[in-house]
């Protein structure tokens, strides 16, 4: 852990005072091993861990290290964003592997394969996958194997060979279920959600079911982190097998259920054909109104990210279709247009895969369908008035916002002076706080708190008929928590960049204990907890030094232990319904109007 926090160290004195001190240094500077640890850490998405890596691709060329040159390489094909330089940098790892063992090679193969892959060249990722397969040891390197035959059954997958795809997915699962450690329970996992998959899309609906529900049955050996994000995508499939099994209402609750999950990820591709079986569950329902804002958000999707599919294409039928029945001859036009923009997309997307697929992107009846609505909106004058009423529509807009804006303000204001109505009781609760008898009698204060929080948890927990014991905190470990948050608030320690994880290493605990005398005795969930204590500092020193008021929000989130200005901002928002800037702006205000005031007062003097 020490070395972590060394090397962050080492990012603040490179990148601070305007990266100045990073010409002080160069390749020599630093151990292979340094450089390797400190890539460990250093944020991809600056410039710390480009500089970084550059260093360590400089060092082992002029040492000549061929192993640290192979991984310099490694690093360098799957960070660089262009295709084209990324497979310059493979390249180089074949030239590189002629010098080491065979183990080299084989990494540089599937290496290959996965610039392929994120490429969507699946043809050439499996090309080089298979290569990789033939000259790992089963016997000698099994994990190695198999997560080569998991790798070849997701290029499967995508070009929609699902019986292949469910053979090699089945291979790995039988495999990664008889591993103890955790990265065969990841396998595990993850083969067995494919593989439901590969099943659902043959149609062996309930074999695919009966799968998924084995692996819901055994999801507490996984972590609580890798629990949130697989269970959500286990439950989708299953949705999916209950739309083709005609439960269309049960289809519908279980993806309502995983779509905040999914979103949260950002995973917009399985969001999207998520949305497009809601839409199929509520036509098959009748209730066409639901399936089309479904559908709309599919087209949302493709216009805000890019995306389609060959499966989920078929949205625009449907829209097209809805429209041309109302008669409504802009929308039908709209989603006409966007259909031949989807059909071009695809074909760009797939055209390795034109051989291969069961879809067609055949464009031709659509062109013929836009021009005929084009000259029927010519005809009618409609065009002409489509654009009044989108002008219309943007001036109302507009209008919506600015008075949105407006009540936005005047809530904030409201908030804001609430918020100093509290801090005014808080001062006094503080002043009586400082008694020197207060401080008298609350010197074991401490510990019959403890002793109180302990007497209601065990009450809670006494009446909790299904409450494990291994689940449960002893009176010991639980008035060691409480020492360690006393500590913990007393000493500020909140003001660093911390995690659960973190504090139960540093306090020889587990995030269970802590996380579960935290719900216990604050009454809020951790993060909740942290950022409270956080921003609660921040209010009580702010109204003391100003110094704060005219820190930048970035700087301010940096002080408090936060990781970014953005999770500062929601913190601040969700504790006091006042955005930071609008807090820190009449914070400014009120301090230019107590500047200003002798001044006025001497010019009234004067007028008088």
């Amino acid at each position: 852990m020490l070395k972590y926090y060394f090397f962050l160290v080492l990012f603040w004195v490179f990148f601070s005072v305007k990266g100045q001190p990073v010409l002080k240094y160069n390749e020599d500077s630093f151990t292979f091993k340094q450089l390797n640890d400190t890539l460990n850490v250093a944020n991809r998405e600056d410039g710390s861990y480009r500089f970084f890596l550059q260093l360590y691709l400089n060092k082992a060329k002029k040492e000549q290290h061929t192993e640290h040159l192979f991984e310099a390489y490694y690093r360098l094909s799957g960070y660089e964003p262009s295709a084209k330089i990324a497979h310059i940098y493979t390249d180089s790892l074949f030239s590189v592997a002629k010098k080491l063992p065979e183990f080299y090679y084989i990494r540089a193969l599937q290496t290959k394969a996965t610039n392929y892959y994120y490429e969507k060249d699946y043809i050439n990722s499996l090309k080089y996958e298979l290569l990789a397969l033939d000259k790992i040891d089963q016997e000698k390197e099994p994990y190695a194997y198999y997560k080569s035959i998991y790798s070849i059954g997701l290029v499967y997958f995508y070009i929609q060979e699902y019986q292949k795809a469910y053979h090699y997915f089945n291979q790995a699962r039988v495999y990664y279920q008889t591993g103890k450690d955790y990265n065969h329970v990841q396998g595990y996992f993850n083969s067995l959600y494919r593989e439901a998959f590969a099943l659902y899309y043959l149609n062996r609906h309930a074999e695919s079911t009966a799968l998924l529900q084995t692996g819901l049955d055994k999801k507490g050996l996984l972590n609580s982190d890798d629990a949130v994000y697989k269970i959500p995508y286990f439950n989708y499939v299953l949705a999916l097998n209950q739309y083709h099994e005609k439960h269309y209402t049960e289809s519908i609750v279980l993806l309502t259920d995983q779509i905040d999950a999914i979103a949260l990820k950002n995973d917009f591709a399985n969001l999207a054909t998520l949305y497009y079986y809601m839409g199929l569950n509520y036509l098959q329902l009748n209730n066409k109104e639901d399936a089309v804002a479904y559908f709309k958000k599919i087209d949302a999707i493709f216009k805000d990210h890019k995306y389609s599919n060959p499966e989920i294409k078929e949205a625009y039928t449907y829209l097209i279709d809805h429209y041309r029945k109302q008669n409504n001859v802009n929308q039908e036009l709209f989603y006409t247009n966007r259909m031949i923009e989807v059909m071009q997309y695809l074909q760009k997307e797939y055209k390795s895969l034109s051989g291969t697929l069961h879809y067609k992107f055949d464009t031709q009846g659509l062109l013929a369908d836009k021009q005929r609505l084009e000259n029927d909106l010519n005809m009618q004058g409609i065009f002409t008035l489509f654009i009044v009423l989108a002008g219309g529509a943007i001036v109302l807009l507009l209008f919506v916002i600015a008075i949105r804006n407006s009540r936005k303000k005047r809530m904030y204001l409201k908030n804001y002076n609430n918020l100093l109505k509290e801090q005014n009781v808080q001062q006094e609760q503080d002043l009586v706080e400082n008694n020197e008898l207060y401080n008298i009698v609350s010197i074991n204060q401490t510990e019959e708190l403890a002793a109180y929080q302990w007497a209601q948890y065990s009450e809670t927990v006494a009446e909790t008929e299904e409450t494990k014991e291994n689940n449960t905190i002893n009176k010991k470990i639980w008035d060691e928590l409480t020492q360690r948050v006393t500590t913990f608030e007393e000493e500020k320690q909140f003001l660093r960049c911390i995690n659960l994880n973190d504090l139960a290493t540093e306090w020889n605990s587990n995030r269970t204990y802590i996380s579960k005398y935290i719900n216990q005795t604050k009454g809020k969930q951790f993060t909740d907890y942290l950022n409270d204590l956080r921003i609660d500092y921040f209010l009580k020193v702010s109204a003391t030094d100003k110094k704060w008021n005219k820190l930048k929000i970035e700087a301010i989130a940096q002080e408090l232990g936060f990781t970014s200005a953005r999770s500062f901002s929601s913190a601040f928002l969700k504790k006091t319904k006042v955005s930071p800037s609008f807090y820190l702006k009449k914070e400014k205000e009120k301090e230019d109007l107590k500047e200003k005031q002798p001044f006025i007062a001497m010019k009234a003097s004067q007028v008088s």
